[in-house]
């Protein structure tokens, strides 16, 4: 009887742990968040959740809790969902991924974000003390003395904190954002800087804002009539 219990045992141990490898290998990603990688240019380095370093390359995944940053040179990934990244240099940030939900956390540096409109992503980002949901479009955060946030096309919304106290950011605007929730906002103009700082195929068509020429204005004699007599004196032309 005790032999016939062990072996009962047995079977059905072996039986479970044969369940457990099968799911492992037809599901493999179900058990680790990881992002698909297209393309990379230039060094990404990477620093992982166990304390390993290595350099990105086309051939692994970047997963959730892996921290990327860039030395001396700019550097670009595209995800497999056309999502881009493009890092200036000595800029980090790190990679949260639950599912459908990739978050952004910015450290320092410059960084633009494209996100894919048709991506089935919802990809977010949070910085210091602000976050901000749903982007849908490009998106450039730069570390100065106070954190400046490019917003292109989309109207968006960044929250401060506890997600009460809502910023609106219109589009083709900067808004330049300090550690107690102080924003001052400028109107997008020349922005040439940031693109000397990322690779040629990050490169975004800035708006170009119309400009008063300015006019030389000679002055030239003449007369006019003016309420039945006749007025002469110097005019601009």
């Amino acid at each position: 009887m005790a032999t016939f219990f062990l072996n009962l045992v047995n079977n059905t141990f072996v039986k479970y742990l044969l369940i457990f490898f099968s799911v492992i290998i037809i599901f493999p990603k179900s058990c680790f968040s990881e992002i698909n990688i297209s393309k990379i240019n230039n060094i990404i380095n990477v620093l992982n959740v166990h304390g390993k370093r290595f350099f990105l390359n086309e051939e692994t995944s970047i997963k959730s809790g892996d921290y990327l940053s860039t030395r001396e040179k700019p550097a670009t990934i595209i995800f497999q969902d056309n999502t881009k990244l493009c890092f200036s240099s000595n800029s980090s940030l790190k990679i949260l991924k639950n599912k459908n939900i990739i978050n952004f956390e910015f450290t320092k540096g410059s960084i633009l974000f494209s996100i894919n409109k048709k991506s089935k992503y919802n990809y977010n980002l949070k910085f210091y003390y602000y976050n901000l949901d749903d982007i849908g479009d490009v998106i450039i955060l730069s570390k100065k003395n106070n954190l400046e946030v490019t917003n292109f096309k989309n109207n968006l919304s960044i929250f401060y904190k506890d997600d009460i106290n809502k910023i609106s950011l219109p589009s083709f605007t900067i808004l330049e954002l300090s550690n107690n929730g102080k924003v001052t906002k400028k109107k997008l103009l020349e922005t040439n800087k940031i693109s000397k700082e990322i690779l040629k195929d990050c490169m975004i068509k800035f708006p170009i804002t119309k400009k008063n020429k300015n006019k030389k204005f000679n002055l030239q004699y003449g007369c006019i009539s003016q309420n039945g007599k006749l007025v002469c004196g110097n005019k601009y032309n």
